[in-house]
């Protein structure tokens, strides 16, 4: 398994950063590794929803159906998802307050058959730049 794990500070209120992150609509504004919606996007969001996406790692292109297992408004929101060659994620984003700004962390973890071992920490290297990069794009979105 590899794992990314980012953060990073904003001027956005925790509330406005939490509309930000649980809007899945927003996604394509700030998520560099995503490349569309596959399924329809509910307007709600809770624990239970389900929703599919092509991810974009140098190249590489994978569907991923996701779960939202967490679901902490307006503090925490995690996902889960399985994607083809049995890839599996799990993201979990937290907003704390960073008076007079929020804080952004993503944690992400990256498991399955083509990502265990050395493979996985590659791919966790590579991502992670990538991943820090949307998070600072989130934190910058108005």
């Amino acid at each position: 398994m590899a794992s990314v794990d980012v953060s990073v500070t904003s001027n956005l209120s925790p509330d406005k950063a939490w509309k930000l992150a649980s809007d899945l609509h927003r996604f394509d504004e700030w998520l560099t590794i995503f490349g569309g919606w596959r399924s329809p996007v509910p307007d709600v969001v809770e624990q239970g929803t389900e929703v599919s996406s092509l991810i974009k790692v140098k190249g590489f292109r994978n569907t991923i159906h996701w779960q939202v297992t967490g679901y902490d408004a307006p503090k925490r929101i995690e996902m889960s998802g399985r994607g083809f060659g049995g890839v599996r994620i799990s993201l979990e984003m937290t907003i704390t307050d960073n008076q007079p700004g929020s804080t952004f962390h993503l944690l992400a973890e990256l498991s399955g058959a083509v990502l265990n071992g050395r493979i996985g920490s590659l791919v966790a290297r590579i991502i992670n730049g990538d991943v820090k990069r949307s998070v600072e794009n989130l934190a910058k979105l108005d």
